[in-house]
């Protein structure tokens, strides 16, 4: 089979991606392919799918921004729920993050500032800080945040897509490369490149450009060609908890308009869905989680030693919960700075890295990346907004540190 564009990996990034490369070339053969059944059924299944426009660093919210942007105009396609995210800072935490959060502009990014006051009559939670829980200095409430279905929107890419042409292939997995001039031993006076890929079918791919959007798993797969993806991949638990009373938590909000909720102690993140009675909730363990695909999966222990003491300081009313269900995923980060990685080798082309935020930046970094595949120096964003295409590389990196991750 031969194709001009071959996009592997059919979740959120590469879905958006492959749209994007069959829009602004319109007469390429483009292919997307993936190992699993359905689109976005990897890691963008695994993740909490929230999204917000609350970054540290300009490029993250410029990404974040427009890809929210584009996702509100089919909020029921994407199942979003508009219901914001408060962000809750210490007094440290505030004076460390002023600089950042003065990037920010309170009106056109949908901001409120909430002081200890605003946040109690919202919520039956504790203010003061004791032990290894600081105190509730301030309160952020983004309402350009929310939450939506991280598959629907790897589905909505696909199919437009294939409205326009572009072929999908699944259960399909990488399972061998052939790169250009090995009989020569890859001499590098020699044209470098890659040449071709075998499916598990059987298959052969060849085409012109390639682009890996495999998330966690990218440096796993480019490391067997000798590449440096830029990314690591490191497991990252979710738990949910059954909240039988919903006014254990809540004050004045309804269960169904619940923000998203970031707690001052070590970024302890929780997704209310008091409406269905139940709590979504993480924490990003750092030290003795390795850089690694493999691995079990939740670790129960992590969850009752680290994030349930933090619910029990935070919510004191919260009483007789349960552990309902358990899962786990990866993150795919670039560590020096934490923002997305669009790169190329030749012909190979890898976008990964986003760190944690790749719904919520997907249609942005799906225009970045076909932007570069296709040799355009600027990618459109959605609202406008223009992004030089190799400011997300390795080798000409133009962004600022993203500090705001959980």
């Amino acid at each position: 089979m031969d194709f001009d564009h071959a996009v592997i990996g059919a979740g959120v990034i590469g879905a958006a991606s492959a749209y994007h490369l069959k829009r602004l070339d319109p007469g390429s053969s483009v292919v997307l392919i993936d190992r699993e059944k359905r689109p976005g059924a990897g890691n963008t299944a695994k993740s909490a799918a929230l999204y917000r426009n609350i970054f540290s660093s300009r490029t993250s919210q410029l990404l974040a921004t427009s890809t929210i942007r584009y996702f509100l105009t089919i909020p029921e396609k994407l199942q979003i729920r508009p219901t914001g995210y408060l962000w809750m800072f210490s007094k440290d935490q505030w004076d460390a993050s002023k600089n950042a959060l003065s990037n920010l502009d309170p009106v056109k990014d949908e901001l409120e500032m909430w002081d200890p006051e605003r946040l109690l009559d919202a919520l039956k939670i504790r203010t003061d800080g004791s032990g290894p829980f600081p105190g509730v200095h301030k309160g952020l409430l983004g309402r350009l945040c929310g939450s939506l279905s991280g598959m629907s929107v790897a589905e909505h890419y696909v199919e437009e897509f294939m409205a326009l042409g572009g072929e999908v292939l699944l259960e399909k997995e990488v399972k061998g490369f052939e790169l250009k001039n090995k009989g020569s031993r890859f001499a590098p006076w020699d044209e470098q490149g890659l040449r071709s890929i075998t499916l598990s079918d059987g298959s052969e791919l060849s085409g012109g450009k390639f682009l890996f959007c495999l998330g966690a798993w990218t440096q796993e797969v480019l490391g067997r060609m000798g590449i440096f993806s830029g990314t690591l991949p490191k497991k990252r638990q979710l738990f949910g908890i059954k909240v039988d009373d919903p006014s254990q938590v809540l004050e004045g909000l309804e269960p169904g308009n619940v923000p998203a909720l970031i707690l001052p102690a070590a970024g302890t993140y929780v997704k209310p869905l008091l409406e269905r009675k139940l709590l979504i909730t993480g924490l990003a363990d750092d030290l003795g989680q390795p850089f690694s695909i493999d691995g079990d999966g939740p670790d129960i222990d992590y969850f009752e030693r680290a994030i349930a003491p933090v619910l029990s300081h935070y919510f004191p009313h919260l009483k007789d919960w349960e552990l309902k269900m358990k899962w786990s995923g990866h993150y795919s980060y670039h560590l020096p700075d934490k923002n997305p990685v669009v790169e190329n080798k030749s012909n190979l082309h890898w976008a990964a890295g986003t760190s944690g935020s790749g719904i919520m930046k997907a249609d942005a970094v799906g225009r970045v990346a076909a932007s570069g595949l296709l040799g355009i120096s600027d990618a459109e964003l959605f609202d406008g907004n223009r992004i030089p295409t190799r400011s997300l590389s390795l080798r000409h990196r133009d962004v600022t540190v993203e500090s705001f991750v959980i």
